[in-house]
């Protein structure tokens, strides 16, 4: 049986593939984030959308990895788990 990890892997091997994930890093890194937020506040995606005044869907999409959301929205989601986002511009 393959692993999720030995599956990844594989695909990786292709450089378009490697490529594109690369291009999405900021948005996983981001999608992680917000769930373990939620995760450690112990809350559910319909919990956390219902302290947000919206639906379950929106904050399954918050959390894909799909797109970067708006600030906004990082600010209410991060007042539903009771965090506050910290944004900060680093040097290379």
């Amino acid at each position: 049986m393959k692993t999720l990890k030995k599956i990844k892997a594989h695909w990786l091997e292709d450089a378009e593939v490697r490529e594109a994930y690369q291009r999405q890093t900021p948005e996983f890194a981001l999608a992680k984030t917000l769930i373990q937020a939620r995760v450690n506040a112990g809350l559910t995606q319909l919990q956390v959308a219902e302290k947000m005044g919206t639906t379950q869907s929106v904050i399954a999409r918050l959390e894909s990895g799909n797109s970067l959301p708006s600030i906004k929205s990082l600010y209410r989601y991060a007042g539903a788990v009771g965090a506050k986002p910290l944004i900060q511009l680093l040097q290379n």
